[in-house]
């Protein structure tokens, strides 16, 4: 049985998908024990005839993945049935290969550092369309700087924004998510310590063979040697501390909430009452099949659904590390595995669709000054209050500290009798007090967007170069 992801769009048919699938976590499996052949033979304790006969056998291609998976629930992981496979394959061709695979090693050792490999090749996946998405929107925000549109509070229309600065704060937060998730992909440990972590068979090899020397010292080595072979780190065990694979997965759904809260803002923005924002368009997507007329905004509609399913993975990582005991967890560390999977799955394929929406968002300017059109000269009132108000103490046309409700009051008695708003609000000042040009000015919608410009510049100079 092989899952396609015929009932997951977000990442059916991904790169992302590929790169985390039971043959790449396989071919994982075989990548770390062959590593770790070839780490014994550069630190002098495997002949290294091994090498080529380890490396031939090191192919999941030649493996029956299905014969696999069937074996896999006798031992509760399948590198049991696979290293049995791996043995056999090396044995026929050399029979004294076979004895250094896994020489000192435990399940845990390779199943936790080839998921880390699995993440390492998947994170520069996702990492790079991360880069190339904050790249095309420091573009667009950039373009956007200016754009005026209303701004969106508890669904109901706020103050004026530009979409400029709408995408600096999708920048703002896929940037940092992804430098985040960059740190942690940096820190990837190997996982090397046998049976319960104390290294106790290369202990007490290395005390027999070397008894001058400090064997935890010549462990270390040896260890150093696999982490430079897969280009992880080399680090102290970590079998019963879990932060390593926790800290992967946080940062990795920081990403996908990141884009969740871009994809939210498009699907807002595409309803047809909206038409502020078109999604990048090709024959045969977003069609209906009842509907001609319609265009479903598909691409942010997998990155929801990739988001709210990441979610469920997440609680499913946090359940299995909290479950962890002693030094193996019974249970726990097994919730770890397909929680991680999904959610680097997940991250890639998100991060794949946020590279193609990016690329070819459709921005529609005339739209957003029609929306923001809809409640005409009200969306300024809270503007003129503030402004006015001590005007109006200070003339005596309104009471000390009534002066905000009177200029209210005035502008919604002008807004109901569809009377001019400045030239009304002028008429109840003294002459020279305040002037229609003045008010007029402040009905501008593109002054009434604070430091929208600025901070578009801002997160440019936090995120272009990481991003370029």
């Amino acid at each position: 049985m092989y899952d396609f992801g015929l009932l997951n769009p977000v990442w059916a048919g991904t790169r992302a998908a590929e790169l985390t699938s039971d043959a790449a976590f396989g071919q994982a499996l075989l990548d770390v024990e062959a590593a770790w052949c070839r780490a014994q033979i550069n630190f002098g304790t495997a002949p290294a005839n091994i090498d080529a006969v380890v490396n031939a056998a090191a192919d999941i291609t030649d493996y029956d993945l299905a014969a696999i998976g069937k074996a896999t629930p006798d031992g509760a992981n399948a590198l049991i049935p696979l290293l049995k496979a791996l043995r056999g394959k090396v044995t026929a061709q050399d029979p004294d290969a076979e004895q250094y695979i896994h020489r000192g090693a435990t399940s845990q050792d390779v199943i936790d550092t080839a998921l880390l490999l699995v993440a390492a090749r998947t994170g520069r996946h996702i990492l790079t369309n991360i880069r190339t998405t904050v790249s095309h929107l420091l573009e667009l925000a950039e373009q956007h700087a200016n754009t005026v549109m209303i701004g969106r509070s508890l669904d109901q229309h706020a103050q004026p924004i530009t979409f400029g600065y709408r995408v600096s704060q999708w920048v703002e937060a896929l940037g940092s998510a992804g430098q985040h998730f960059e740190q942690a992909l940096n820190q990837l440990p190997i996982q090397w310590g046998g049976a319960v972590g104390t290294s106790t068979w290369w202990v007490d090899y290395f005390k027999a063979d070397q008894p001058e020397s400090d064997p935890m010292e010549l462990v270390k080595a040896q260890r150093e040697l696999l982490a430079k072979e897969l280009q992880l780190n080399a680090a102290e065990v970590w079998h019963a501390n879990r932060m390593p694979v926790l800290q992967l997965g946080q940062t990795a759904f920081q990403i996908i909430a990141a884009a969740a809260k871009l994809a939210n803002d498009v699907l807002t923005s595409v309803q047809a009452e909206n038409s502020e924002l078109a999604e990048p368009s090709k024959p045969g997507r977003g069609g209906s099949s009842a509907m001609p007329h319609k265009n479903n905004p598909v691409l942010s509609i997998r990155i929801k659904n990739g988001a709210q399913a990441a979610s469920g993975a997440l609680d499913a990582l946090h359940t299995g590390v909290i479950a962890n005991t002693a030094e193996r967890a019974d249970g726990g560390w097994h919730t770890e595995w397909a929680a991680l999977r999904d959610l680097l799955r997940t991250t890639g394929a998100v991060a794949e669709i946020l590279a193609e929406v990016s690329a070819g968002l459709q921005v529609n300017p005339t739209a957003m000054r029609r929306n923001l059109a809809i409640h005409g000269n009200y969306i300024f009132v809270g503007r003129l209050s503030q402004w006015l108000a001590p005007v109006a103490e200070t003339y005596g046309v309104a009471e000390s500290g009534g002066g905000k409700h009177w200029v209210q009051a005035v502008c919604n008695a002008a807004l109901a009798n569809n009377e001019d708003l400045a030239k009304a609000l002028a008429t109840h000042f003294p002459d020279g007090a305040v002037s229609v040009a003045d008010i007029e000015k402040m009905l501008e919608p593109s002054s009434y967007t604070g430091g929208a410009a600025s901070i578009v510049a801002a997160v440019d100079s936090r995120y272009r170069k990481w991003s370029s």
